[in-house]
C-alpha cells in the first residue's frame, strides 16, 4: 500500500526538524572542534557510539527476526530496516574519529608507548593504521549485511515457507555471527583501548545487550508514533505491544546480567590491573551515575515491565522506552568519558560539558533525517503475506 499524504507530510516535518537541529548543532560543533578540541572529541565519540548502537541494534533485531520469525517482528520490520540503513551515514560520521585517532588514544603517541611496557607489547594491534583499516572492514561488513537482509526481506509472497524466507534465515544467521565478531573487535578498538592497560571478556557483550535495548525502545516509540497512519494503525495492537513489553523486559535483564557478571568476575579476581577500572568509576561523582544505572536502567524498568496491563498500554510503554533511551547514553558516558578525563594514571572527577548534549543532538538530527527518508522509501508492508494476518 502507498503512504497517505498525511503520512508523507508527517515524515517531512520530522525530517525538517532533524535537519534544522543538525544544522544548528553542526555550527556549534565546528566551534567546539577548534576551540574545545579534547572536550569535543570526547563528546563526539560518546554521541557517535550512541547512534551507531542504534543502527547496529536495529541490524541485530532484523537478523534475530529473520532467524526466528514471529508476529512480534512484523510490526517493526520496516522500522528496524530503515534504522540499519543509516549505517552508511555512521561510516561517514566516523571520519573525525578515524582522522583524530592520534589525539584520542594514548597508545597512538610513540612517547607514551616507549614509557609503558604494556603498550609496547600491544603495539602490534593497537596502532593507528590498524585501527583505521579494521574500522573500514567493520563498516563494510555491517553495510553489506544490511543490504543482504534487504534483498531477502519479507515481500508479497504467498507461500509460508518460500525460498525467500529460507534465504533470509540463512543470511540472518551468518550476519548475526559476523556482527557479534566484528563488534567485539570494534569495542576493543574504539572503547576499551581508551584505557589500554585494562581488559574484560564481557565488555563487548555488555554493549551488544545495551544496543538491543536501545533499538527495541526506539522501534517501539516509532511504531506508536506512526499508529495514527496506515499501515501501522492496523498492526499496533495491545497484543503486539505486550510482546514488545516482554522483549524490553528481557533486554533489560540481559544487560543487567552481563554488567553484573563483569563486575563479579573482576571483584572476585581482585587484580589491581582489572579492578582499577571500577575504582575510578565509583568515586569523584561517577558513583552517582553508577547508582542511577542500577536503579533506572534495571530496577525501575524491570519492576514496571512486570504487570501485563503496563505492557499493553502504549503511553506507559513509551515512557519506559524513553527512560531506557536516556539511560543508555548515561551508560555509555559512564564507560567512555572517564577514559578521556585522566592524566597519566590519575582520573578527574565527574564533569559534563555543554558540548556533550550538542554533539548528541547534532548526530541524532542527521540520523533521524536519514531514518525517515529510508522509512518513506520502505514504507510498504507485506500485507498480502498470509503470515502477516497473525500480527493483528
Amino acid at each position: 500500500m502507498k503512504p497517505s499524504p498525511e503520512l508523507i507530510a508527517y515524515f517531512n516535518r520530522v525530517s525538517g526538524y532533524g535537519l534544522l537541529t543538525a544544522g544548528i548543532g553542526g555550527v556549534i560543533c565546528v566551534f567546539g572542534y577548534f576551540n574545545l578540541h579534547q572536550q569535543f572529541l570526547a563528546a563526539y565519540q560518546v554521541a557517535f557510539l550512541y547512534w551507531l548502537g542504534m543502527s547496529l541494534g536495529c541490524l541485530a533485531l532484523a537478523m534475530i527476526h529473520g532467524m526466528t520469525g514471529g508476529a512480534w517482528g512484523r510490526m517493526v520490520r520496516r522500522i528496524v530496516e530503515s534504522g540499519y540503513e543509516t549505517l552508511p551515514l555512521m561510516a561517514l560520521l566516523f571520519l573525525p574519529i578515524w582522522l583524530g585517532a592520534a589525539s584520542i588514544y594514548e597508545w597512538a603517541d610513540p612517547e607514551i608507548v616507549q614509557q609503558h611496557e604494556v603498550l609496547q607489547r600491544k603495539a602490534g594491534y593497537l596502532n593507528v593504521a590498524g585501527l583505521q583499516w579494521r574500522s573500514i572492514v567493520y563498516f563494510a561488513i555491517w553495510i553489506i549485511s544490511g543490504q543482504a537482509l534487504n534483498r531477502y526481506s519479507p515481500n508479497q509472497e504467498h507461500e509460508a515457507d518460500s525460498p525467500r524466507s529460507r534465504s533470509l534465515q540463512k543470511v540472518s544467521g551468518l550476519g548475526f555471527m559476523l556482527y557479534g565478531f566484528t563488534f567485539s573487535l570494534a569495542a576493543v578498538d574504539w572503547f576499551m583501548s581508551l584505557e589500554p592497560e585494562w581488559y574484560s571478556t564481557m565488555y563487548a557483550l555488555i554493549h551488544i545487550a545495551g544496543q538491543g535495548a536501545l533499538a527495541l525502545s526506539f522501534a517501539l516509540i516509532a511504531a506508536v508514533a506512526l499508529r495514527d497512519f496506515k499501515p501501522w494503525s492496523q498492526i499496533v495492537t495491545p497484543v503486539r505491544l505486550n510482546d514488545y513489553g516482554n522483549l524490553m523486559l528481557a533486554s533489560v535483564m540481559f544487560w543487567a546480567y552481563c554488567s553484573f557478571f563483569q563486575y563479579l568476575v573482576i571483584w572476585s579476581g581482585n587484580l589491581p590491573e582489572e579492578n582499577s577500572w571500577y575504582v575510578h568509576r565509583s568515586q569523584g561523582g561517577w558513583q552517582y551515575l553508577a547508582i542511577s544505572l542500577m536503579l533506572l536502567h534495571f530496577a525501575v524498568p524491570f519492576l514496571l515491565l512486570l504487570p501485563r496491563r503496563v505492557k499493553r498500554d502504549a503511553q506507559y510503554l513509551c515512557r519506559i522506552a524513553l527512560l531506557l533511551l536516556a539511560m543508555h547514553y548515561v551508560d555509555l558516558y559512564w564507560i567512555v568519558a572517564p577514559g578521556f578525563q585522566r592524566t597519566d594514571d590519575s582520573y578527574h572527577g565527574f564533569t559534563f560539558h555543554w558540548i556533550d548534549p550538542v554533539a548528541l543532538v547534532t548526530i541524532g538530527g542527521l540520523w533521524l533525517s536519514v531514518f525517515v527518508w529510508r522509512l518513506s522509501v520502505r514504507i510498504r508492508l507485506p500485507l498480502f503475506d498470509p503470515r502477516f494476518e497473525e500480527v493483528k
